[in-house]
């Protein structure tokens, strides 16, 4: 399995930092050359396709041509599963020996996400597979991030041939029941996840090298307030656990991926 690390010319500190990771895992990675949005004011002008959410500026479709690049290298590979990083992730414990193998993966797996973004998602209650001491579950809902995940050959197919024309973040096209790869994909959760990214572990935003390009491209949701926001705390622990009991019925579990 080649892996393959997303990183900006212009953060050579972010490449420097994996290098670090990844050597004390004693694994090899290649460089992809990330594409820079703010290369792409014309690409910009002329992706005028309304997406699901919100209208996706350069620095978005930076992020999600980068991936792209990923998805024709892994194609190409001889190897059946590539793991693709983008270049600001944490690794948890057991990382070396889960990456160094293949042999756990399902065999129907078109995507493995070894991240959370610690949001509350679906995923089986079963195991598929085991990964060393972690659970491989499929993945039921919505669950953001495309900082680290495991592609097949087969997988990077689909995802090339879904994303002619996209509209949306590369996260939410691959991530999201709505869009249109989910259908194609068959996507699994490692679980207890081995990656967080640092946008998900440093809530007060990140000044440093390691802060997110993306987040101010990102419309920020106004705040409830007053009589709004009384009705919206009430109603969440009604909707969590009515979530909760329509998992459990279907054979899932509704609630947080944990980082370990």
């Amino acid at each position: 399995m080649r892996i393959f690390v997303i990183n900006l010319d212009r953060a050579p500190q972010r490449l420097e930092r994996m290098a670090s990771l990844f050597g004390e895992l004693h694994l090899d990675f290649t460089r992809v050359p990330a594409v820079d949005g703010r290369d792409l004011a014309d690409r910009k002008a002329s992706h005028s396709r309304k997406g699901m959410y919100y209208d996706l500026g350069s620095g978005e479709i930076g992020c999600f041509l980068s991936h792209i690049e990923c998805w024709q290298a892994a194609e190409k590979e001889e190897a059946e599963y590539n793991a693709i990083f983008e270049d600001d992730v944490h690794f948890g414990a057991g990382a070396r020996e889960l990456l160094a193998d293949t042999g756990w993966i399902p065999v129907d797996a078109d995507v493995v996400k070894l991240e959370t973004t610690l949001v509350r998602t679906l995923v089986d209650r079963g195991s598929t597979a085991r990964a060393g001491d972690r659970s491989v579950r499929r993945l039921r809902d919505t669950h953001p991030g495309t900082g680290a995940y495991i592609v097949s050959r087969k997988g990077a197919r689909k995802l090339l041939e879904l994303s002619t024309d996209f509209a949306d973040p590369v996260d939410q096209f691959m991530f999201n029941p709505v869009s249109v790869a989910w259908n194609a994909l068959t996507i699994y959760q490692v679980d207890p996840a081995i990656c967080v990214q640092e946008v998900v572990v440093d809530k007060n935003g990140s000044v440093d090298a390691l802060a997110s390009g993306l987040k101010h491209e990102r419309p920020v949701q106004e705040k409830a307030r007053g009589s709004e926001k009384l009705m919206k705390e009430i109603a969440r622990p009604l909707g969590r656990l009515a979530a909760s009991i329509g998992a459990t019925l279907r054979g899932q579990r509704w609630g947080k991926v944990r980082f370990r």
